[in-house]
């Protein structure tokens, strides 16, 4: 038997498509479009059945406004905004049926019948794309490594004139940075500590101690490449780089790396140091660490949405059993780190889990959780929450 399930179609958008400038086709209230689409996903479990019947949603919604989306490919912040729409998929659904399911090769396939609503694609995309740009950048901390030459037996340095002109440039762009008179021992001491170490989850903690959001962590190296005669002078030749993370201090998750080289090779008359060769990467890239931070953080922002559970009866110990099997479910983000206990009062735990797909698959993983002496069920369901009993079993 075909399953036809109605989709949510109501989506509040905030802004005018033509005042944004889009190359945006005129669509009426209710412009529909019919495709026949089939998504796959590995694995043969349930799991993976469903995630292929979301994944042929979102081939559903790419299929049907392919035109759209592709006129939108030059407009700034095109990957943050085709990633958000596509995760909201199934709302732009009306309807669908399943015409196939079956599975091969240790994958699980769905092909679908499906009603696109192309209209509340186009709007949803006007909307994020206005939100997304009044986002802006979060509150940072830099800290950059510095070698001048790797060859030689100094060490590294932090705080040096690569780190300055990276904050500067940030400073001349609005980014708020942690106050540097709060933060100058701070950096000295333990910032630069983790920094020379590497030492990933160290920077967050300190960073997020200061209130801030990320750490830009970046490791600026120069290798003397030798010298060449060019004209009848003397030239030395500096291969350089600056590798760069972005770390969200609250879990030391890693939303980015980037290295950044010169299209050429630096060159200069004398011997001296790669500090000049540098410092004139720094400056050359600084636009560019701060155009892949902001996208980072942005896309990182919205490709899941934060659930609010609430498991009862629930006590401390009974929630760090469900935090670690839950956090082997495919679709919680950042694994233990993605599910936080906000409240525990009267055997009733208040959780956050930040989760990539729809909320009734949520409830649909929690419920087939495998946890000795415990089963779930989902009493309530409404908007991004849910209530979930734990019924203790022998």
């Amino acid at each position: 038997m075909l399953e036809t399930r109605v989709a949510r179609t109501a989506w509040v958008c905030c802004s005018v498509m033509l005042a944004l400038g889009w190359n945006v086709p005129q669509a009426s209230a209710h412009a529909e479009k019919s495709v026949t689409v089939t998504g796959k996903a590995v694995g043969l479990s349930l799991s993976a059945q469903e995630e292929a019947r979301a994944d042929a949603l979102r081939q559903a919604v790419q299929q049907a406004c392919g035109a759209f989306i592709n006129a939108q490919t030059q407009v700034e912040n095109y990957q943050a905004t085709y990633d958000h729409v596509m995760s909201l998929a199934a709302g732009f659904v009306e309807n669908y049926s399943v015409e196939r399911e079956w599975q091969d090769a240790e994958l699980s396939y769905c092909t679908i019948r499906a009603e696109v609503s192309t209209s509340l694609v186009e709007k949803e995309w006007a909307a994020f794309a206005h939100t997304y740009k009044r986002a802006g950048y979060p509150r940072v901390v830099v800290v950059i490594t510095e070698d001048d030459d790797i060859d030689d037996t100094r060490p590294p340095i932090t705080g040096g004139g690569v780190q300055s002109v990276i904050e500067n440039f940030f400073l001349s762009k609005g980014v708020t940075l942690m106050d540097k008179q709060q933060t100058d021992s701070v950096r000295e001491r333990d910032l630069s500590l983790a920094a020379i170490n590497d030492d990933v989850n160290r920077l967050a903690s300190v960073a997020a101690a200061f209130n801030a959001e990320v750490v830009v962590y970046g490791q600026a190296s120069a290798k003397y490449a030798g010298a060449a005669d060019i004209g009848g002078r003397q030239t030395h030749r500096w291969d350089i780089s600056l590798t760069v993370r972005t770390i969200q201090t609250d879990s030391a998750r890693v939303l980015s790396s980037n290295v950044y080289r010169p299209e050429r090779r630096h060159t200069s008359t004398s011997r001296g140091s790669g500090g000049d060769a540098l410092l004139n990467l720094a400056r050359e890239e600084a636009p560019n660490v701060l155009r892949d931070l902001g996208t980072a953080w942005n896309a990182n922002a919205v490709n899941y949405t934060t659930c609010q559970l609430s498991f009862m009866p629930c006590s401390r110990k009974r929630f760090k059993t469900i935090r670690d099997a839950l956090a082997e479910v495919r679709g919680v983000q950042a694994g233990p780190d993605g599910i936080r206990l906000r409240e525990l009062v009267n055997e009733v735990a208040s959780v956050e889990v930040d989760w990539q797909f729809e909320l009734s698959m949520l409830a649909d993983r929690i419920e087939e959780l495998e946890i000795e002496g415990m089963t779930f069920e989902i009493t309530e369901q409404t908007g991004n929450r849910l209530s979930i009993r734990v019924n203790a079993t022998e």
